[in-house]
C-alpha cells in the first residue's frame, strides 16, 4: 500500500502538539528489543566501539499515540568519564520512505558510518534514529516525511532509549543531522523544553538542514526543479499524504514520477540511481499538480512542517552551501532569520561553492566540543 493510501480517519494535521496520553509519555525510550548482532561491519568504526541496535517507544507528533521506531547506540572504547559519557543523537538525511529504508539496517548506516565514526573518535556515545515508519523491525504509522515534532521526538527519545541500555551515558546530549536530518535536529531543539524532561541538551548541529522547502512547490508548478529536488519530490507529496489523506499524490506526479513512484519512494537495490535515472527524464508538466487547489494545499502543508516555529532553547550551528540546489541557500536563510528574531543562538555559516553535502572540517567538531565543555556559543544573529 502506497503512503498515499493513509487512514480517512486520520485527523487534520494542526501545528499545537497533540495531546499525548500519560501512558505514551510515560513508555518514551522504553526498550522493546534490542541485539548486538545488528550485522554491522565493525571495520566501517573505531576499533573497540560496541554496537546494539534496538527498538524503542516515542510517541507520534501527529497523534500523540506511542510507536516503534528503530535506532542503534555506539559506544567507544574505553572507560566513561566522571559523570558519564556525553551523547550526541546523529539524524539521518533522506534514505526513503518506506518500511526497510532504516540505515541502521544496513552494515555501515547507508553511508553514515563516517560521520558517526568522527563522533566515536572525539569520546561520545553516538545514538542514531532511524524515524518512525522506516524500518521493517517495527509496527508504526507510515513515516511522516519532514513532519517536525514526530522527528524531533524520535531523536529526543533515542537518548532516552540509549540511556536505559547504558547506564554510563550522561544526561548531557546534543543533536546533529544533514539534510532532513538537520530538520530533526533543529526540532529537537525547538521540542526540547517541552518534551525533553529528564535530559540536558547543549545545542543542534545542523547541516543543509531542510528548514523549510514549502517553496519547491512552486518551483514545480513552472517545471523549473533542479535534478535533485525532481528526484526528492515523489517522498515530498507522498509523505505529506501520509499523514493528510486529503493530499491526492496522484494530481501531483505524472509521467515517469507516478509510473516510477514506488521504486522512488522506496531503498531497494539500486533505488538512488533509480532516483537519478527518473529524475533526468522528467518531462515538462510532469511535476505540475492537476490544479491550483491542489498545490496550494501541498504548499500548506510543506508551511507547516516549516522550523522554526517557535524558539529553541539550546544554541544552534547551521551550516549551509553557497551552491545548494535542493534547499536553496536563500531558503534557508529566510528560516534562519525567523530564529533569530525569536531570540535563538544560531551560528549560520555560509559556506561557498558546497552544495548540499556539507564538508565541514574541524569547525564542526570544535563547536561541539565547545558546547559540551561549556563554553560561551558564538552568535551571529
Amino acid at each position: 500500500m502506497g503512503c498515499g493510501q493513509s487512514d480517512p480517519a486520520a485527523p487534520a494535521y494542526s501545528t499545537t502538539a497533540p495531546t499525548a496520553t500519560d501512558e505514551a509519555l510515560a513508555a518514551r525510550g522504553t526498550i522493546i528489543s534490542s541485539t548486538t548482532e545488528a550485522g554491522f561491519d565493525a571495520d566501517a568504526f573505531p576499533v573497540g566501539t560496541s554496537a546494539v541496535a534496538y527498538v524503542y517507544k516515542s510517541v507520534s507528533g501527529v497523534t500523540g499515540e506511542s510507536t516503534q521506531v528503530s535506532g542503534a547506540l555506539f559506544v567507544p572504547a574505553g572507560e566513561a568519564p566522571a559523570g558519564g559519557r556525553p551523547v550526541v543523537a546523529y539524524a539521518h538525511g533522506t534514505v526513503g520512505i518506506e518500511p526497510g529504508c532504516a540505515p541502521t539496517e544496513t552494515s555501515a548506516l547507508a553511508g553514515d558510518a563516517g560521520a558517526v565514526s568522527l563522533l566515536l573518535e572525539q569520546g561520545y556515545a553516538v545514538t542514531y534514529t532511524d524515524y518512525q515508519g522506516l524500518s521493517s523491525r517495527t509496527s508504526s504509522p507510515p513515516h511522516p516525511y519532514l513532519e517536525p515534532r514526530t522527528a524531533g521526538f524520535d531523536v529526543i527519545d533515542s537518548v532516552r532509549a540509549a540511556r536505559n541500555l547504558d547506564p554510563t551515558l550522561s544526561t548531557r546530549w546534543l543533536a546533529a543531522g544533514s539534510s532532513q536530518g538537520g530538520h530533526a535536529a533543529w526540532a529537537a531543539n525547538e521540542f526540547s523544553d517541552i518534551y525533553g524532561d529528564g535530559l540536558d541538551l547543549v545545542g543542534s548541529a545542523v547541516l543543509a538542514p531542510a528548514l523549510d522547502i514549502s517553496p519547491v512547490v512552486a518551483r514545480a508548478q513552472t517545471s523549473t526543479l533542479s535534478d535533485g529536488q525532481r528526484a526528492l519530490y515523489p517522498m515530498i507529496v507522498e509523505g505529506a499524504a501520509a499523514v493528510d489523506s486529503t493530499i491526492d499524490p496522484d494530481e501531483h506526479l505524472h509521467g515517469i514520477l507516478g509510473d516510477e513512484k514506488s521504486a522512488l519512494i522506496s531503498c531497494g537495490p539500486g533505488s538512488a540511481a533509480a532516483r537519478s535515472a527518473a529524475a533526468a527524464q522528467v518531462q515538462p508538466g510532469d511535476t505540475v499538480a492537476s490544479n491550483t487547489e491542489a498545490a496550494q494545499q501541498l504548499t500548506s502543508r510543506l508551511q507547516e512542517y516549516s522550523l522554526p516555529k517557535s524558539s529553541s532553547p539550546a544554541p544552534i550551528l547551521a551550516l549551509y552551501g553557497g551552491s545548494d540546489d535542493i534547499v536553496l541557500p536563500a531558503w534557508t536563510e529566510v528560516a534562519l532569520g525567523r530564529a533569530c528574531g525569536f531570540g535563538d543562538s544560531v551560528l549560520r555559516v555560509r559556506l561557498e561553492g558546497q552544495g548540499h553535502t556539507i564538508t565541514p572540517g574541524s569547525f564542526l567538531q570544535t563547536w561541539i566540543a565547545d558546547r559540551f565543555a561549556g563554553r560561551p556559543a558564538p552568535d551571529n544573529c
